[in-house]
């Protein structure tokens, strides 16, 4: 069966993470973070770089924390991560708002709109940031609920299932990070892979999991 022909007879909700998986801005952020800590010299900004790179599911939140203590030797307090917080945000979010689309990926949330298939987001990026960069994109009509950090993807997809009275099995999560699949096996949510970075993390481990490189050939 063809994957749409599936999602369409057999799932209730279809959620998505955003950048990587709708969005093609993967590299706007992690051009940011490098930005982020340029002061720090040519090394600290390639371990920063290859973290998101790898982590890409992290709220950015941990992130700072972790490139901090990990990279600099320093801690950063509450204040310290909200101020990095709002200085990223005011680097990415315009660059984001015009990014192109991952390929297909319009065209499948015309479709799942089209046929009334409830679908959400749930994201690694503040709450308030990712609500405004869809509707700076008008996409947030398609989504029933938005959910962004800081709260965990798990609990997100946890809310997203509860609050549509859907049960797990019903669900299908759209991803590109190991975050993502990890939040997804934990709430039992069945996990496609978009991209080829997470097929690489994923496949020789989880013959199970199905991946696409992007929307073009969800019918295939």
């Amino acid at each position: 069966m063809k994957l749409l022909e599936y999602i369409l007879n057999k799932k209730k909700l279809v959620i998505f993470d955003f950048d990587g998986v709708l969005v093609d801005s993967v590299n706007v952020k992690t051009e940011a973070f490098g930005l982020m800590y340029k002061d720090y010299g040519s090394d600290v900004v390639k371990k920063v770089h290859d973290h998101h790179i790898e982590n890409g599911g992290l709220p950015r939140f941990e992130k700072f924390r972790h490139y901090h203590k990990n990279f600099l030797g320093k801690t950063l307090n509450e204040d310290g991560v909200q101020e990095m917080s709002k200085k990223f945000s005011k680097m990415v979010v315009e660059r984001v708002v015009s990014a192109d689309w991952i390929p297909g990926a319009e065209e499948f949330l015309k479709t799942l709109y089209k046929h009334k298939i409830n679908c959400v987001v749930v994201s690694a990026t503040p709450q308030n940031e990712i609500e405004l960069i869809t509707k700076k994109r008008n996409m947030n009509f398609y989504f029933s609920s938005i959910y962004g950090s800081p709260t965990s993807k798990h609990v997100n997809l946890s809310s997203a299932l509860n609050k549509n009275s859907v049960f797990a099995k019903d669900a299908i999560f759209f991803g590109d990070a190991l975050a993502d699949w990890q939040a997804s096996s934990k709430s039992d949510i069945q996990f496609v892979g978009i991209g080829k970075s997470i097929k690489n993390l994923l496949e020789k481990n989880n013959k199970s999991i199905y991946f696409i490189d992007d929307f073009k050939g969800i019918n295939d």
